[in-house]
């Protein structure tokens, strides 16, 4: 599969969105909002994990 400039670009906004919602999901952990610091932290790290298999997809 080859990726083009375009799909690459969204893969690595993936990882961006992903690692950045991973970190204020931890900061949150440490407030009143919690709970939503955990769900946040799981979501965001489903985002950026995607955004990775993606990136290292085989090329042909």
């Amino acid at each position: 599969m080859n990726i083009n400039k375009k799909n690459k670009s969204s893969i690595n906004l993936g990882l961006i969105i992903g690692t950045i919602g991973f970190i204020a999901g931890i900061g949150l952990l440490f407030t009143e909002s919690w709970l939503i610091g955990i769900f946040g932290s799981i979501a965001s790290f489903g985002i950026a994990y995607k955004g990775y298999q993606d990136s290292k997809e085989p090329k042909d």
